[in-house]
């Protein structure tokens, strides 16, 4: 009101003053019969509620002798009863119509105990107020009553064939009965927030109804005093404020804006100014951040390309020093272990490519579980003593404060969030320590990695948890990785119900990060859908498997050789399609055992050609091979019949087992 006030002429003020006190007079009439007519309703409304709520109690009841008695008249008691409920559902749906019949609604209301005088107070308040708060939950609890009825009726409707049948005391006769008995508390439930609604919203009205009239009445006496002195102040204060903005702008400070006051020319004049200074600011801000995340992609990218090239660089060289025919075998076994060991990096740094893009995108899943912590922490040492002895330094882990054997978390993303910390800090260390330190911290369960190493510098503390930052990507770094370990980290513990932090880091005299898990996690479980043809194996050896037939269906010749060398080892024999279609053809006119499904192919994709097998009758197990490594695409897998999933690049031993479950 102010703001229109002050973007008036003079003039029009004087008559704004004269109308907008016969306007609040007549608000305050205004108010006063709302107030009657709304209260005279909701008397109606309560009225109605406790029309329903008696005869569906009176309903129960009914069922209730009958189930006693058998007596037929008592259902038929039950059904009367439930007619004044019904009568009143018909009104409400009615009501929801956008062309309602409005004496069909009148009629409804009247069988359902309402006066004929009432409701057209009644209508109008749900037709107008449908969407108040109140109103809305009232009608929203009403619907959800009128569901519970329908159980209801159906749930009478089986007692009256079960009695009629001569089953009393049957399983079901009795699981009709407790049925009837729940849905009798869930309706007093509902009933009871029904009235309790109505309550509110009475209380509420009433509030705001005497809200109202006050304000009315100190609107009329305040209102000539307050619009002079807001006049006043506003052109006063608008243009001293408008004059340091201009001076502010032109010096080059955009940091200051005007307070927008009235819509007049003051106001406009100061919109301007503001839409200028945010304007300029926004070109300045959006090319310094443009210009620094193009920087930092560019050095991550730089990174990642050094990081995959450098394995696979060792990866391509001793494959072609392994050709010579003069390399004794301890060589070459030795180059291949080389190549194994640089392979299965070159996967991690993958793996952890992977992870942040789930994390970055929200689809991170977190798979809880029962996990024991001293189990955990012995195979992180097993693993660590080695690695740590390799840089002359000692590994070491220290319960500070009792810690429950057992927690609800999900122990690999535990497992990868120590292993990446932890090797951080061998990684940085030379003839040191390194431990892990645990213990209870309120509800959580804390971890902090110790080491003595480099430590990190003052400036680069801030950049530590962000992504695609590093502390040293020149490209004269002495310390190999990827960067994306603490970042990723620290996702995955948030989402584990904790955090990852820098305790403590000192040039030269090492650092300690903090990892804490909530140790009851409420992360639910990742959804798992069961494959469509579990066959279940208590088979412990592979005698079984020699001779049993096996499709692998791959547009890779590659591919194909690798997974037939596998199997070959196994005593299996393997046939080929080179896409879904030929897979289609061969799976069902041979008899396999067991088809290895790749899903990404030409010509018809293995989803496609795994629901036509399932279509067509085909029940041997389906194998899914892919290189998406993401959940989506293992339940993707599944739902389009696979009984299992396998990823790229395939290990032999999860393979094996795989095969050994299922081929019987």
């Amino acid at each position: 009101m102010f703001r229109f006030w002050r973007d008036l002429s003079v003039v029009k003020k004087l008559y704004v003053v004269v109308g907008v006190m016969a306007f609040l007079v007549a608000m305050e009439l205004l108010t006063l019969l709302f107030a009657m007519n709304t209260l005279s309703t909701l008397r109606a409304f309560v009225g109605g509620e406790s029309s329903w709520s008696k005869a569906q109690k009176n309903a129960i009841h009914d069922l209730y002798l009958y189930m006693y008695t058998k007596d037929e008249s008592f259902y038929d008691g039950f059904n009367k009863n439930l007619s004044v409920n019904m009568s009143l559902r018909q009104a409400r749906l009615e009501l929801q119509k956008p062309n309602f019949d409005e004496k069909l609604v009148t009629d409804y209301f009247v069988k359902g105990t309402i006066a004929e005088s009432d409701v057209p107070g009644v209508v109008n308040m749900l037709r107008r107020f449908h969407s108040a708060p109140y109103i809305g939950h009232a009608l929203q609890v009403w619907a959800q009553a009128d569901a519970l009825l329908d159980d209801l009726i159906d749930n009478a409707r089986t007692l009256h064939e079960l009695i009629k049948a001569g089953q009393f005391d049957s399983p079901e006769t009795k699981s009709v009965v407790a049925r009837t008995h729940e849905l009798n508390i869930q309706l007093s439930i509902l009933e009871d927030d029904f009235s309790a609604t109505l309550g509110s919203g009475s209380r509420w009205l009433e509030h705001i109804l005497m809200v109202i009239l006050i304000i009315a009445v100190m609107t009329v006496e305040g209102t000539g005093i307050l619009l002079t002195i807001s006049f006043n102040r506003n052109l006063s204060r608008s243009l001293t404020e408008i004059s340091q903005a201009a001076k502010d702008l032109g010096e080059g400070n955009l940091s200051q804006s005007v307070p927008v006051r009235s819509n007049d020319e003051l106001g406009q004049l100061a919109q301007t100014l503001n839409k200028m200074t945010q304007d300029l600011d926004k070109s300045i801000v959006q090319r310094v951040r443009a210009e620094n995340a193009s920087q930092i992609k560019t050095l991550f990218l730089a990174n990642m390309s050094h990081e995959i090239r450098t394995p696979l660089g060792v990866i391509i060289g001793l494959t072609e020093i392994i050709k010579d025919p003069d390399l004794n075998s301890d060589e070459r076994l030795k180059y291949i272990q080389i190549i194994e060991n640089t392979g299965r990096n070159l996967t991690r740094i993958i793996n952890d490519i992977l992870d942040i893009t789930k994390v970055e995108s929200g689809h991170l899943q977190i798979q809880r579980s029962e996990v024991n912590v001293p189990e955990v922490l012995k195979e992180i040492s097993s693993m660590m003593s080695i690695k740590a002895k390799e840089h002359d330094n000692t590994f070491e882990v220290v319960e500070e404060t009792a810690v429950p054997n057992f927690i609800q978390t999900d122990r690999s993303r535990l497992n990868q969030i120590l292993l990446n910390l932890v090797n951080n800090a061998i990684k940085f260390t030379q003839d040191g320590l390194i431990q892990i330190r645990y213990g209870m911290n309120g509800d959580l369960v804390y971890f902090d990695v110790f080491d003595t190493g480099i430590g990190i510098p003052e400036e680069s503390k801030k950049d530590l948890f962000k992504t695609f930052s590093q502390i040293d990507s020149s490209s004269t770094r002495r310390y190999e990785g990827t960067g994306l370990g603490l970042v990723l980290s620290k996702r995955i513990a948030q989402s584990l119900g904790g955090d990852v932090v820098l305790l403590r880091s000192e040039l030269g005299r090492g650092s300690t990060f903090r990892i804490t898990i909530s140790k009851d996690s409420q992360a639910e479980p990742a959804p798992k859908m069961e494959p469509i043809q579990p066959v279940p194996s208590a088979v412990t050896h592979a005698d079984h498997l020699i001779g049993k037939k096996v499709l692998i269906v791959d547009d890779s010749n590659d591919n194909q050789l690798l997974i037939q060398l596998y199997l070959k080892k196994r005593g299996i024999h393997s046939e080929f399609a080179d896409n879904g279609a030929a897979a289609v053809h061969k799976a069902l006119t041979n008899n396999y055992d067991l088809v290895l499904m790749d899903m990404q192919m030409p010509i018809m994709d293995g989803y496609t050609a795994t629901q036509t097998l399932r279509e067509k009758g085909f029940k041997k197990p389906i194998i899914a091979l892919t290189a998406h490594a993401m959940m989506e695409d293992r339940n993707r897998c599944l739902a389009a019949g696979c009984n299992d999933y396998l990823t790229k690049p395939i290990d032999s031993n999860i393979l094996f087992k795989t095969v050994l479950t299922y081929v019987t």
